[in-house]
């Protein structure tokens, strides 16, 4: 039966969250939480009340506990993401687990929320849903056929050949390995491609082989049966069903290991693979879009990559030039990166000057588009006027780089070679601090929200903040978004989180 929390409901236009658990308690003790946002909140208490109200309201989240009067949350969570593909739906468990938090995600949680719910991470998990629901609604107004394009920045002629490539490929059905140096957005073209062809109304889903042990790659990418391992409770689907009728893309593939690269082989000759554990075959209906920063001939001249796992995937390769290569598109990529973070990080107006420009132009950027993201929005955070000067500029890059543009070695050769002097890499040091302090000041000590401004991951905030003695992190930021002590075996479902 549908109970109501808050009876101004139907006066109140602020973020709405629906909230599918029997818990009274819990109920109350998420209103006090919530007192101070404008949210409103709205409960049921089992499936078909959960149904039957969302057929007549969109919420802006749906909190829905994993055994919702004694159903199985996952089988709901799967049904409404399937009903509505843009539906934030986030798991509560009353008692957290490794195995509900993957299974969770990978069905298409935003996140899986032990109860208690922390207050601090609830919030930012609000803050972020909101995030998420206007940058929808931004790109549900332009056609389907522009929305994902206009966000592959720039007008130079590798870009625009890139462009009509990708509008090519999209048609098809036909199998893409997407070959580019690190920080170039190989991720950026998959879902172009995705989102230009007529799988696009189902789903995209990733799996970045380096950012998984080695032991969960194969079941997060077939799934398992129940028993297939130990604190295998229950059948768990892989990447591979889960991406059925949609686009799978595979990063980083010359990171998997060799072995399983001939279980990945056999599935794209076949589409079909057995779940860790079980004997039955499952067949599946998707499109390949694979991705390396490696040189694949190379690879399979030492072994790393099998040969005939590279041709079967290397049926159109895309090239995706490196921003060396297209240093006109500075001007526009900096601009729309500066307006991205002062907004983010209510900065105000900010502007480059000519000069600033011709500085970032005349750096090597050997991390690419990413690298040069990063710069900017340390400087966004860092820079104390309205206008960021040339002089702003070289504070942020290497002292190496001179008003002569050092020509390029190739990405896996400066890679293997670089190496900083030591005044090089104190600077290094003390910007990373200052940008650490920074970012930190400006959202009150959450090290997850320090982190996303960074353009950082929070454990690489964590670990730098430690190396620098930037002293104990407050318990709320610890207890933040995805750090909470209840958020039981947090590392992995935020590497399962990336990876599905």
């Amino acid at each position: 039966m549908q109970r109501k929390v808050f009876d101004q409901m139907k006066s109140f236009s602020g973020f709405s969250i629906l909230v599918a658990d029997a818990d009274a308690k819990f109920q109350a003790t998420l209103q006090q939480n919530l007192d101070n946002l404008q949210v409103r909140i709205e409960c049921v208490s089992d499936k078909a009340s959960l149904l039957r109200r969302l057929s007549h309201v969109q919420p802006n989240l749906v909190l829905l506990n994993e055994h919702l009067a004694g159903r199985d949350g996952l089988e709901i969570l799967q049904q409404l993401v399937a009903d509505n593909s843009d539906l934030k739906v986030a798991m509560l468990s009353d008692r957290g687990s490794i195995d509900g938090a993957i299974a969770a995600t990978r069905f298409g949680a935003v996140d899986y929320l032990t109860k208690p719910v922390d207050r601090q991470r609830l919030h930012v998990l609000i803050d972020q849903t909101r995030e998420r629901t206007m940058t929808a609604r931004r790109r549900a107004s332009a056609t389907s056929s522009q929305r994902d394009l206009r966000t592959i920045l720039g007008t130079t002629a590798p870009i625009r050949n890139l462009l009509s490539l990708i509008e090519q490929v999209a048609a098809s059905d036909a199998t893409v390995l997407v070959l580019g140096e690190s920080g170039t957005g190989k991720e950026l073209i998959a879902r172009a491609i995705h989102e230009q062809s007529p799988r696009r109304s189902n789903k995209f889903v990733p799996l970045n082989a380096a950012a998984l042990p080695r032991e969960l790659v194969e079941s997060t990418l077939f799934g398992h049966g129940k028993g297939a391992f130990t604190g295998a409770d229950r059948m768990q689907l892989g990447c591979c069903e889960v991406a059925d009728k949609g686009t799978l893309f595979l990063d980083e593939i010359g990171e998997m290991e060799v072995g399983l690269q001939a279980k990945l082989l056999r599935f794209l000759q076949e589409r079909s693979f057995m779940r860790v554990g079980q004997s039955q075959l499952v067949s599946v209906d998707v499109r390949i879009v694979a991705a390396t920063n490696r040189d694949p001939l190379e690879q399979i001249r030492r072994g790393q990559l099998r040969e005939d796992l590279y041709y079967r995937l290397n049926v159109v390769p895309i090239v995706v030039p490196p921003l060396r290569d297209r240093l006109d598109d500075i001007p526009e990529l900096a601009a729309t990166f500066l307006a991205r973070a002062t907004e983010r990080n209510a900065r105000g107006t900010m502007k480059f000057t000519d000069e600033a420009v011709g500085e970032l132009m005349r750096h090597d950027w050997p991390g690419n588009v990413r690298e040069l993201e990063n710069v900017v929005n340390r400087m966004a955070l860092l820079n104390r006027t309205a206008d960021i000067r040339a002089e702003d500029v070289r504070g942020q890059l290497f002292p190496r780089e001179s008003s002569t543009r050092v020509e390029p070695t190739p990405a896996v050769s400066r890679l293997a070679s670089a190496s900083a002097p030591e005044e090089d890499l104190r600077l290094i040091e003390r910007i990373e601090i200052d940008a650490i302090k920074a970012a930190l000041e400006s959202c009150n000590g959450n090290v997850r929200v320090a982190a996303k401004s960074l353009g950082l991951g929070h454990a690489t905030v964590y670990r730098k903040m430690k190396r620098y003695e930037l002293g104990k992190v407050r318990a709320d930021a610890r207890n933040g978004w995805g750090t909470h002590p209840s958020s039981v075996g947090s590392p992995m479902r935020q590497r399962v989180s990336r990876a599905c």
